[in-house]
């Protein structure tokens, strides 16, 4: 729990920077409209017709991730949803965090308990950090909000894909 703790820390200062600089909220809102664009494995990417760019999206169990850009397309976002209780209160600022390949990866959001599409509550990561676009395109497995009661595992088989989808879609 002690490394638990301290992987915490050291990743939220590495990451605050990235955050403060690119503050609006990436992930599509329940009212954007999204058209399908294609599947890869067991991700679909989305064309977000109301902002312009695109979004890949993977359900796992309770769970729900998203994948894309910012809107000025320098940093990436990964946004990890649940729709178990994971003790997120609305608009309050949480540390949200995923484990791939024995890496932490954090950052903060403000929370969405209960507002988005589906009933997920949860946040999202900015990241401008090339290892952890590629610990997300390469490693097997992802494990969400670790050593908390709303963990769940994402198999990210066909991530790689994906992205290569989700940056043709940028495009069109």
């Amino acid at each position: 729990m002690r490394s638990f703790v301290t992987l915490i820390a050291a990743t939220s200062l590495a990451l605050s920077s990235a955050i403060a600089a690119y503050a609006q909220n990436p992930v599509p809102s329940a009212s954007d409209v999204l058209v399908k664009y294609g599947d890869v494995e067991h991700w679909t990417v989305y064309k977000n017709q109301t902002r312009g760019d695109c979004v890949i999206v993977g359900d796992f169990g309770p769970g729900s991730v998203q994948m894309g850009l910012t809107a000025n397309q320098e940093v990436g976002y990964l946004g990890v949803f649940s729709k178990e209780d994971i003790g997120l209160k609305n608009g309050t600022k949480s540390e949200v965090f995923v484990s791939i390949g024995g890496h932490l990866y954090g950052g903060v959001a403000t929370s969405t308990h209960g507002e988005l599409k589906g009933g997920y509550s949860g946040g999202y990561i900015l990241s401008d950090n090339p290892e952890f676009k590629r610990a997300v395109a390469k490693k097997y497995e992802m494990i969400v909000f670790p050593e908390t009661k709303g963990t769940f595992v994402v198999d990210l088989k066909g991530t790689y894909k994906a992205m290569a989808m989700g940056k043709k879609c940028m495009k069109h």
